[in-house]
């Protein structure tokens, strides 16, 4: 059990965190955003991967994956940093190649998972877990962000569960970092900010009685639509885990100084 675990959060590093699969207390709130990108440069198709092995009598591995293509992206660099959350880095990222990977994935995660037994076997039935899902969350502009979740089960009181934004502009195919958006990243000013839109999003969830910091960081998970930022923290990241993620949501009138004039004029905020 320690093995798989090890394996799994190493594979899963930049945003896994403890949760169940299908955590009902793992919930964001979605926004449809206006000033689409063309449609022709934001098709996609996805591939779906579901299957499972019975490991031994006590216990049965399940694997699924969703992951999306994008046929009319042809940018190498955009593309290596849209499946790096994945641990996808391939030459060419055709649907049969990303097929292909995820199938050599799925392999990977039985295979260990037979290994972690050497050890160690559960001594009454138990199902296992890897899911990772991908899906466009949002598009702005020129911008398109995806959302990447991820969760599973390897023994133990509970799962795990972990949901990442990344926002990619489509125009200048790159990743859109923090320092895009915010001229200004001092600590305890943010900390300030953070600390008090946290409280006023808090009002009906409760989260504010399981905080575990005293400041609040900015962190790289986070994603934005034409009148807010968002930031997404993971279970332990900020709170306990019962909290579920933490989504604050901070307006732009507020910032507004904070913000580069790049950022400010691609979104009209001006």
């Amino acid at each position: 059990m320690k093995n798989i675990s090890a394996v799994l959060f190493l594979t899963f590093l930049a945003f896994f965190s403890c949760k169940k699969a299908e955590n009902p207390d793992a919930k964001t709130s979605e926004k449809s955003l206006s000033k689409e990108v063309p449609v022709k440069v934001l098709a996609t198709d996805s591939l779906a991967t579901v299957d499972s092995l019975k490991i031994n009598e006590n216990l049965t591995a399940i694997f699924r994956s969703t992951v999306l293509v994008f046929p009319n992206l042809n940018n190498k660099s955009l593309l290596d940093s849209i499946y790096a959350p994945l641990n996808l880095k391939l030459k060419e990222y055709s649907k049969e190649n990303i097929e292909a990977e995820i199938e050599t994935q799925k392999n990977e995660y039985f295979a260990d998972t037979k290994k972690s037994l050497e050890d160690w076997s559960p001594d009454f039935p138990q199902t296992w877990e890897q899911n990772s899902y991908m899906k466009k969350f949002s598009k702005l502009n020129d911008f398109m962000t995806i959302q990447y979740k991820s969760d599973g089960y390897t023994g133990g009181a509970h799962g795990y569960y972990n949901e990442l934004y990344r926002v990619f502009d489509v125009k200048t195919n790159r990743q859109v970092h923090l320092g895009d958006i915010l001229k200004v990243r001092d600590a305890k000013i943010w900390s300030r900010i953070l600390m008090d839109h946290f409280l006023k999003n808090d009002l009906d969830k409760g989260q504010a009685q399981m905080l575990l910091v005293k400041e609040i960081p900015l962190n790289d998970n986070f994603y934005f639509d034409q009148e807010h930022l968002y930031f997404l923290y993971n279970q332990y990241e900020i709170a306990a885990y019962a909290a579920g993620p933490v989504l604050i949501k901070v307006p732009y009138s507020e910032i507004k100084p904070f913000l580069t004039e790049d950022f400010r004029t691609k979104l009209n905020l001006n």
